[in-house]
C-alpha cells in the first residue's frame, strides 16, 4: 500500500474505542527509530485521535458518537478503514455500523493477518492488541536489542520482545482503574472512584478511604509493573529498551523504566501498530 493513502485505524478495548487518523502524503507525525539502519521506516503516528467509551453505555450512544467522529474527516470512500479489537461484542456492532459506509477498504485484523513471530502456546489467543504494540516497537528497538511492551489500560499488559522482534508472551495484571472497580464491587463500603484520582501521583500515606483506594491502587501498579519488567529483563542476555503505552500510561511515565533508564512513552502504539499492518497489506 502507497503512503499517500488515508488510514483510519480502530482499536476496540475493553472500555473504550480509539480512532487514529493517519492523513495520506505523510501528513502525519512521526517517531524516529532509535539507533536503526537509515533505510529503516519511521513509525507513523496519528495526526488526529478520537476516543469514545463504551462501558455501561447503550450501544445507540457510543455508536452515536462514532459517527460524531467520522463525520470530522473526508468521505468514507477515500479511506482504508482498519480495525482490531479485543472485545468481540462491541467490535461487530461497530463492524455492522461501519459497513453502513462505502469505504476504499474496510477490514478487520486477526494475529494471522501480522507479519510477526508469536512464541506461546496459542497465538491466535493472545490479545491482538499486545501484538500490534509489538509490532509496533519492532519499528523503533535497536537491532537485535529485546524489549519489553507496557500497555496500562483495562488490564496493563508487560510482555517481551525477543532480539529477533518476536513476541514472547508475558504478564496480565488488572489495571489500576480497574483495581478501583473491583475494590467498591467488591465490597460493601468502599466508594467508586474516578480515574482522575490516578492522573498524577497520589500521596503514600493515605488519610482519607479515597486517598488510601488512590494510593494502593497507583502506587501498587507501579510496584507491579516495575518487578514484573525488573523480573522480564533477567530473560534476557542484554538489557531491554523499555517501552510504555496505553490510554492510563500518562500518569505513570516518569516511574516506569528498567534500572536509571525511563520508559519510552509512546500514547498511541497500538494504532500505530495497526497503521503499519495496513501499511503492509496484510489484510483484505
Amino acid at each position: 500500500m502507497a503512503n499517500d493513502t488515508n488510514i483510519l485505524a480502530i482499536d476496540v478495548g475493553s472500555s473504550c474505542i480509539k480512532l487514529g487518523w493517519f492523513p495520506a502524503a505523510g501528513a502525519c507525525a512521526s517517531d524516529k527509530p532509535a539507533s536503526l539502519p537509515i533505510a529503516a521506516t519511521p513509525l507513523a503516528t496519528p495526526a488526529e485521535v478520537f476516543r469514545v467509551d463504551h462501558r455501561d453505555r447503550l450501544a445507540e450512544q457510543w455508536t452515536a458518537a462514532i459517527d460524531a467522529c467520522l463525520s470530522e474527516l473526508p468521505p468514507s470512500e477515500e479511506i482504508e478503514c482498519i480495525v482490531a479489537s479485543v472485545h468481540r461484542g462491541v467490535a461487530e456492532k461497530l463492524l455492522t455500523r461501519l459497513q453502513l459506509r462505502p469505504w476504499r477498504r474496510l477490514a478487520s485484523l486477526r494475529a494471522a493477518d501480522l507479519a510477526l513471530t508469536v512464541r506461546v502456546a496459542e497465538p491466535e489467543k493472545v490479545g491482538i492488541d499486545r501484538l500490534l504494540g509489538v509490532l509496533a516497537i519492532n519499528q523503533l528497538r535497536r537491532p537485535e536489542s529485546p524489549a519489553v511492551a507496557i500497555d496500562i489500560g483495562t488490564a496493563t499488559t508487560v510482555d517481551l520482545v525477543g532480539p529477533d522482534g518476536a513476541f514472547e508472551g508475558g504478564a496480565i495484571v488488572a489495571g489500576p482503574t480497574l483495581t478501583l472497580s473491583a475494590l467498591h464491587a467488591g465490597t460493601a463500603s468502599l466508594p467508586q472512584l474516578d480515574a482522575q484520582v490516578l492522573a498524577s501521583p497520589p500521596p503514600v500515606v493515605g488519610k482519607s478511604t479515597i486517598e488510601a483506594m488512590a494510593s494502593g491502587a497507583y502506587w501498587g501498579a507501579v510496584g507491579a509493573i516495575r518487578e514484573l519488567v525488573k523480573q522480564l529483563a533477567g530473560q534476557c542476555a542484554t538489557p531491554p529498551q523499555v517501552f510504555l503505552t496505553g490510554g492510563g500510561a500518562d500518569g505513570f511515565a516518569p516511574l516506569i523504566g528498567l534500572g536509571d533508564q525511563p520508559a519510552r512513552h509512546l500514547p498511541h502504539l497500538v494504532l500505530s501498530g495497526i497503521r503499519l499492518a495496513a501499511e503492509r497489506s496484510v489484510v483484505v
